[in-house]
């Protein structure tokens, strides 16, 4: 059977057992076999009108790509605009460590997928359930879009995600803070006092704290500008008499840096120690965001002026941060008589 044009031509054979279809178009060459005549027929006919509107994908390429190799295509293509590279890798490897990942991606479905969150919340928290879904949803969408894998539908996105945990409100006292600085100070860690300071006077991020260099300072002025973010925008922020102090006071690094390069895992065991000896429960080092937050909030500052020193882009994410307390607004309404 053929297509009496000159830039396609479509014909059927026997070969053995099966109906080989052969496909001609534009100088690209297809060819599928089926048991019977008329699927053979059927998949060239659909098969030509596919190349014919640009819409043609080779499905046949899901049954011989794994996800364990999808992940890997990932990696690769993503790797070096990581900021934190390590635990990127460390995510990648416990991804392909999953059976799932043996799979062929012509076999990952929804159904699959529902069945791997509710594997992995036996064993972790609903955060980091919708971390690694998410993170699998990322994957499948590079995959389809910039890795040129004919991925028609993303199966992550037909699943239902672990809800957001309650936002924590824990901001400490005027108390459990001069305790925890007085304990931070005996750390062997003798810059782990600054950091918790500069992470409460500026209400920055842990990252955007340690990754602070002097040039980036400007003390005559009071700000600075933050070039390494969560969202990877650069920010200027101001700076408090006492954070100026800090950084001013502080031994220079050859790098500039103000803080020398450190494992995070070293800075959260010394940080969690000083908690424990200050007597501090349920305390984290992200809560001295929430702290900075709500005592800046308490000292009148405006939703759009918090939003702008902590990189917030919301009025509803302040909200989560600055945790004013009942105690604050009943002094407040009490002043006004």
């Amino acid at each position: 059977m053929g297509v009496n044009r000159k830039e396609k031509v479509m014909y059927v054979r026997k070969r053995g057992n099966l109906y080989q279809c052969c496909l001609r178009y534009k100088g690209s060459r297809l060819q599928k076999s089926f048991h019977k005549k008329s699927s053979a027929i059927a998949w060239g006919h659909k098969t030509l009108t596919e190349l014919e509107t640009g819409s043609y994908q080779d499905r046949d390429k899901l049954f011989s790509i794994t996800l364990r190799d999808l992940l890997k295509l990932y990696y690769d293509h993503t790797k070096d605009s990581s900021r934190r590279l390590k635990n990127f890798t460390y995510e990648i490897d416990s991804m392909c460590r999953l059976d799932i990942a043996k799979l062929p991606l012509a076999q990952i479905t929804p159904v699959k997928i529902a069945k791997l969150k509710n594997e992995l919340a036996k064993d972790n928290a609903p955060a980091t359930v919708r971390k690694k879904l998410l993170l699998l949803g990322r994957v499948f969408n590079i995959g389809q879009r910039e890795l040129g894998i004919p991925i028609n539908n993303n199966p992550v996105k037909l699943v239902s995600l672990p809800r957001d945990p309650e936002h924590r409100d824990r901001v400490l006292t005027a108390d459990e803070y001069k305790r925890l600085l007085h304990e931070c100070s005996k750390s062997s860690l003798y810059y782990l006092k600054y950091i918790v300071e500069l992470a409460f006077e500026t209400i920055c991020r842990r990252g955007e704290v340690l990754n602070l260099s002097i040039n980036d300072c400007n003390l005559n002025d009071g700000t600075a500008q933050l070039m390494v973010t969560k969202n990877n925008k650069k920010r200027r922020i101001g700076l408090s008499v006492r954070a100026c102090e800090i950084i001013r006071n502080l031994p220079r690094n050859i790098d500039g840096s103000i803080f020398p390069k450190i494992s995070i895992s070293i800075i959260d065991k010394e940080f969690r120690r000083a908690v424990k000896r200050a007597n501090i429960s349920n305390f984290r080092f992200h809560d001295i965001r929430h702290s900075g937050a709500t005592f800046l909030a308490e000292s009148g500052w405006s939703t759009v002026e918090l939003m702008a020193q902590g990189g917030w882009s919301s009025a509803e994410m302040v909200k989560k941060y600055a945790n004013i307390s009942a105690k604050h607004l009943s002094n407040k309404l009490r002043s006004q008589k």
